[in-house]
Formats: C-alpha cells, structure tokens, sequence
C-alpha cells in the first residue's frame, strides 16, 4: 500500500480552547473569544446574573453580545428579566433589539412581574417596549393588559402600539376598548385606520 505524503505546507491543527478556569472573571478578559467561553460557561449559574448584564451592557463584541443575551435566557428567572430590561433606555438600536427579542424567549411567569409594571412608566418609550412585550406574553391577561393601555395611556403612538398587539392577538373582547380609543382620538387618522384594521382581523375580514 503507498503511503501518502505529508503536505509540505499544511497548516497546523488549530488548538482546542483552554476552557476558563473562572468564568466570572473571563467576561472582563481582553479577548473576545475568552469572553464568549465565559459567558456559554455561565448560562447555568443563577448567581452570574449580574455579572452578565454588567459585561452586556458595555459589550461592543456582536458574538460576546449573543452569548450573554443566550446564558440570560436560559437562565430565565425574573432576575434576569429585570438585569435586561433597563438596557431598553439605551441609544443602542441594535442592543435594544437583541434585549427585547431576548426577553420575549423568556418563561411569561418570570417576564410578567417586571414589564407589566412599565406600562405606566414616564417614558412613553419604554411604554411602547413594554407594550410590544406583553403582546408576545403567553399569559391570560395579557388581553386585558393591553386593553387598559387604550384606555388610560394618554401617547396616541403607545395605544397604536397596543392597538396592533391586540391584533395579533385577536381577541375579539378587546372591540369596546378599541371603539372606546376612536372618541379618546376622533381627530387622528392613524387610529382610525389602525382600529379599522384591527376589526376585519377580528371579525375574519
């Protein structure tokens, strides 16, 4: 049998990782990879929480970033939800997002404690986020939750927000609230059409 041989310039075999003796300590090490071990190391420990929402949020690393958001989410108690949500206040679109789409991964027990109450937050931004989250809650009164925005919310863009949560839900015992909503803003022909659309998707049509 011939033997085959070597390549002259092959390239060596990459070298396994050494795994990170303290995970905790890698999230601050100056190598991105380093960083991204520790965090995957770490979606099993209930204590690191903040440890991870404090690396997140100075993060500038996309891989890091998805890493600590994935660890946050597997852990999954009311903790994490709450290290996260103040991250929504940032001028960072992107780690906005990437919270937002997080936390709706989250078990709707540990999510609803936390974002229910926003809803009447100053910020009528954080509204809106808190509004987007609670229409993708797997949770009985999310309904009535978002029927209360249409009727207390005084921002014609956060009831808009409710508005279309309520049509992706389609539960036609949010009709009084959303007719309710066109005498709160006669004037305004976004809530009308958005009202309007709601209807046909309640009604089949």
């Amino acid at each position: 049998m011939a033997l085959v041989k070597a390549k002259k310039n092959a390239a060596p075999a990459p070298a396994a990782e050494t795994p990170v003796a303290d995970p905790r300590a890698g999230l601050s090490d100056p190598d991105a990879a380093v960083r991204r071990q520790a965090a995957h190391r770490l979606a099993q420990d209930h204590g690191a929480v903040s440890r991870l929402a404090d690396r997140l949020a100075i993060e500038a690393e996309p891989g890091v970033r998805e890493a600590i958001l994935t660890a946050l989410v597997r852990i999954g108690t009311g903790e994490a939800v709450e290290a996260l949500l103040p991250l929504l206040a940032r001028e960072d679109a992107g780690l906005r997002n990437a919270v937002l789409e997080s936390v709706q991964q989250m078990p709707g027990e540990s999510v609803a404690p936390s974002v229910v109450p926003l809803l009447g937050h100053a910020d009528s931004d954080l509204r809106i986020f808190a509004v987007q989250l609670v229409g993708k809650l797997r949770h009985p009164e999310r309904p009535a939750w978002l029927a209360g925005v249409l009727e207390s919310d005084p921002h014609v863009n956060v009831c808009l927000a409710a508005v279309e949560a309520l049509g992706e839900i389609g539960d036609p015992a949010a009709l009084p609230a959303l007719e309710r909503l066109l005498l709160r803003f006669p004037d305004d022909p976004m809530v009308g059409f958005s009202v309007d659309a709601a209807r046909r998707r309640f009604r089949g049509g």
